[in-house]
């Protein structure tokens, strides 16, 4: 997965700009409290990004004004479609650069526009259109907002364009050939690509009745290939539909197979595992709480979009040891920190140690303090092992 998401997507078809789906290895991060939890508590940084949400509509009309004025062979090149989808484009951008403003990560615009360059070369605009597209809106910011709003915004702008020529214009498969299941998941994408559920469900099972383990047909199947199917729809060679299939299709295969993995022994320990209010995109999620079940914790898996009030219900109901948070966009942080704030709140959940993970922490792990969280973790693997580290520094000495 990459953070506990097995690939990004935009909320609508067709967009022309959307989130990295760049992998990441299994990582895990504790961190101690920090007193001012930086930047997501920087009430200047946040008028900023909300200002530049609010003003994104008009700031991406002035942004295609300059553009074309300055650049008039945009007119020949990509006529009025291309303004058009210029306008499209400048918004979703805006909206991104606000995201990242309001977290104070340079790190999560910069992640952003090496998917817009991949995104872009696929249909043959060059990059440096898209430089000429990030200077437009640097100077726009700049006569349009005040400095307290622009300044910092035009910083992340000039340090995304001094990072473009190094992104890369390809993103490669996420199907490594040096692992052991690689033919199985090429396999079980095809399959899944061709509208056979059962057929790639079958694939799955047998593999499993060869003796393959369940966890590493998670990791080496279903992580993979729903990272390929998202880089696919990414280059636009497979549909919203299609993407939505094949999730859909590997959580129904997800719940056929997790009960090979679970045994009767339980370790008393309860994890709560959530996405955020807001966010829809769930199977991530579900492999860390699957892990969890297969590590012998009970997991009380909740599903997409699960508001507060209820997350702190469950963690009580429960006398839940850890809560896990799925995270998919910077859009989602603020939600994050307002749960957590609701989790310390309330005395029931005194003992609660909170995890987060999704891109935004893979991109930029710091984003775990300002959120209030205790620790990330890159991957399911990596959940189940920093809890069972703090497991182990809570547990009386001998």
């Amino acid at each position: 997965m990459h953070g506990w998401r097995c690939q990004r997507e935009q909320a609508s078809d067709g967009v022309d700009a959307g989130s990295t789906m760049a992998g990441a290895g299994a990582v895990l991060r504790e961190f101690e409290p920090c007193a001012d939890e930086a930047a997501m508590n920087d009430t200047l940084v946040l008028s900023a990004g909300h200002q530049l949400r609010d003003q994104a509509g008009a700031l991406a009309d002035a942004v295609v004004v300059c553009e074309f004025a300055r650049y008039p062979r945009l007119r020949a090149r990509y006529g009025a479609a291309g303004r058009a989808k210029a306008r499209r484009d400048a918004g979703y951008h805006f909206a991104y650069l606000a995201d990242a403003v309001d977290a104070g990560s340079p790190a999560l615009f910069n992640d952003y526009i090496g998917w817009v360059k991949v995104l872009l070369a696929q249909r043959n605009v060059r990059s440096e259109d898209l430089d000429h597209h990030l200077a437009c809106m640097a100077d726009v910011l700049r006569e349009q907002m005040p400095p307290p709003v622009a300044d910092p915004a035009i910083a992340m702008i000039d340090g995304a364009r001094a990072a473009l020529p190094t992104l890369p214009s390809t993103s490669a498969s996420f199907i490594d050939p040096g692992e052991r299941l690689a033919p199985l998941a090429r396999e079980y994408v095809h399959t899944l690509l061709g509208g056979y559920r059962k057929a790639a469900g079958r694939l799955v099972f047998d593999a499993a009745e060869r003796g393959e383990s369940v966890r590493d047909l998670y990791l080496q199947v279903f992580q993979p290939a729903l990272r390929e199917v998202g880089l696919l729809w990414q280059m636009k060679k497979i549909s919203v539909a299609q993407e939505h299939f094949c999730s859909a299709a590997t959580q129904v295969v997800m719940s056929q197979l997790l009960p090979r993995a679970i045994t009767d022994t339980r370790g008393g320990h309860r994890v709560v595992v959530v996405c955020i209010s807001g966010d829809l995109h769930e199977v991530g999620a579900r492999m860390v709480g699957d892990f969890f079940e297969m590590a012998g914790w009970d997991a009380y898996y909740c599903g997409a979009s699960t508001p507060h009030d209820a997350v702190v219900q469950a963690l009580a109901e429960r006398a839940a040891d850890v809560l896990a948070v799925s995270a998919t966009m910077g859009c989602h942080l603020h939600g994050v920190k307002e749960l957590i704030e609701r989790v310390r709140a309330d005395p029931r959940c005194a003992r609660v140690r909170v995890m987060v993970g999704g891109p935004p922490f893979t991109v930029d792990p710091a984003l775990c303090r300002a959120v209030g969280a205790d620790g990330t973790a890159s991957d399911a693997e990596a959940a189940v092992a920093l809890a069972g580290h703090w497991l182990a520094q809570s547990a009386p000495a001998p």
